[in-house]
């Protein structure tokens, strides 16, 4: 199961990076912890389905061929169906390359913007310079005096705002994966660690 407050692995098997690629599609504008019980729940089905031993891409192939994708993600309360459903459908062409898909390629999915295509990417390989530039993110820009929306911005403005994202993180001296785990787990508390 994803755990939101210890979201970065770098190691990640295949499953694992397919069960991670289905949470960012599905965590979009929605509580972080309820999304992973929820989608977890969904996986789980895969022994009511008698396919346990499924993953979980080859899992929604498995629902989406036999026309019950969207009966069980409505079961499970997933949320925004059509949406959801059509980029599950598209990203299991990606299995493969799961390690390294480009947060270009995946933006090509109907479905999946600038955030989940960079949460995907940052939080599951080293050394990657992006932001996710999430409600969290864009309030600590704000409160840092930029001039930063309060819902993620078109792509223009996000790439510029993700510039000066990556120059904090550069000038506090850490990956930027690690001032964004700082910020979503301790913005409540005001205080942000740095180098």
């Amino acid at each position: 199961m994803i755990t939101p407050t210890n979201i970065t692995n770098y190691n990640r098997t295949q499953e694992e990076l397919e069960e991670f690629l289905l949470f960012c599609i599905l965590v979009a504008g929605k509580n972080a912890e309820q999304t992973a019980r929820k989608l977890n729940s969904f996986l789980s089905k895969r022994k009511d389905f008698g396919v346990a031993d499924m993953t979980p891409f080859e899992f929604v192939k498995y629902l989406d061929d036999d026309k019950l994708l969207l009966s069980v993600m409505q079961s499970e309360k997933l949320g925004q169906y059509r949406r959801i459903a059509h980029s599950f459908r598209e990203i299991i062409k990606h299995k493969s390359k799961l390690n390294s898909v480009t947060p270009y390629e995946l933006e090509q999915i109907k479905g999946i913007g600038s955030k989940t295509s960079r949460f995907f990417v940052l939080h599951s390989r080293p050394k990657q310079h992006y932001a996710v530039l999430d409600t969290h993110i864009l309030r600590w820009l704000r409160d840092h005096g930029i001039n930063a929306p309060k819902s993620t911005p078109s792509k223009n403005k996000y790439i510029q705002l993700e510039k000066q994202f990556l120059n904090y993180a550069n000038e506090y001296g850490i990956l930027p994966a690690e001032l964004d785990l700082q910020i979503w787990t301790t913005y409540a508390n005001q205080k942000i660690k740095t180098k």
